[in-house]
């Protein structure tokens, strides 16, 4: 099977053509497409129609899939599908998230193993907003300051899901349940310790890899010195020399490379216009960073 590539921007983002993700790839294919999403870390896949099991099964072809951990907004059809909306049923209750991604970060980076790729599909978008940003995270590390590079390297920033520990960001009012859901799981998860510049593991080139939604501090640094340090590093990603903002269409099939790439959520819609998107996520391995020879 072969497909079309073009760019859609300088800072790592492109968009397929001709390639139908509803069947299983061939090895030829597979292999083509993991280039191209190595060289355009945001990878726009146009005009599909898949059904959640139908995803699954495309994305399992990109290596084992990351267990979601809102079962409650998994999609019925298959546990390894997430909805994010903004539906309602009738009753009152979210069909799925509706905050998901609302500060600029990294999927999962609060992990110990944050996943490797993104894959989301849009099945419903609103007739105004909803789109998503992307910030390339190689281009952020390579345009730093000789000082900022020096302050990072080696270094571990202090990442933790939860928002209450963040004042750079909120709960939102959106969401009935996401105070209680971070006062749980701030019982029940630790934070965890990222390179602040990762090495990425199949391109060699080194990133940087702080956000503002999940950076609290850094390892062995006072938070006087810290939160300096970081606002410096979160000046640089909200420059939009380094962003790719991405207007969805239906039947877009987004696949994002985490390891080299934060993104944020825009917003910008509500009721009853709906956004529908369902998300599935790549597995990943632990960050780390190896210095430059």
């Amino acid at each position: 099977m072969t497909f079309t590539v073009n760019k859609l921007s300088d800072t790592g983002a492109a968009e397929i053509l001709g390639l139908d993700c509803s069947r299983p790839l061939d090895a030829e294919t597979l292999a083509a497409l993991d280039r191209t999403m190595l060289d355009h870390p945001v990878t726009v896949i146009r005009d599909q129609a898949l059904t959640a099991t139908q995803q699954a099964g495309f994305s399992c072809q990109l290596g084992p899939l990351e267990a979601q951990d809102r079962k409650t907004y998994c999609h019925p059809d298959d546990p390894d599908v997430l909805i994010l909306s903004n539906e309602v049923r009738p009753d009152g209750t979210a069909v799925g998230i509706v905050d998901a991604g609302d500060f600029w970060h990294s999927d999962s980076s609060h992990l110990p193993e944050p996943c490797k790729r993104t894959v989301l599909y849009a099945v419903r978008n609103p007739a105004h907003g909803g789109d998503t940003e992307y910030c390339n995270m190689y281009q952020v590390y390579d345009a730093l300051p000789a000082d900022l590079k020096r302050q990072v390297a080696g270094r571990y920033g202090i990442h933790h899901i939860s928002k209450l520990k963040n004042p750079r960001v909120k709960v939102s009012a959106a969401r009935a349940d996401a105070a209680a859901y971070y006062r749980e799981r701030e019982r029940e998860t630790a934070p965890v310790l990222q390179p602040m510049v990762r090495t990425h593991p199949e391109t060699g080139r080194p990133a940087l890899y702080v956000s503002p939604r999940f950076t609290i501090g850094i390892a062995d640094m006072p938070d006087a010195a810290a939160q300096p340090l970081l606002d410096r590093l979160f000046e640089m990603i909200m420059q939009p020399r380094f962003h790719y903002r991405h207007r969805w269409r239906d039947g877009d099939l987004a696949i994002w490379d985490n390891r080299c790439l934060t993104h944020q959520a825009c917003g910008g819609y509500s009721l009853p216009d709906i956004r529908r998107m369902h998300r599935t996520t790549i597995r990943g391995d632990r960050p780390f960073y190896r210095p430059a020879a």
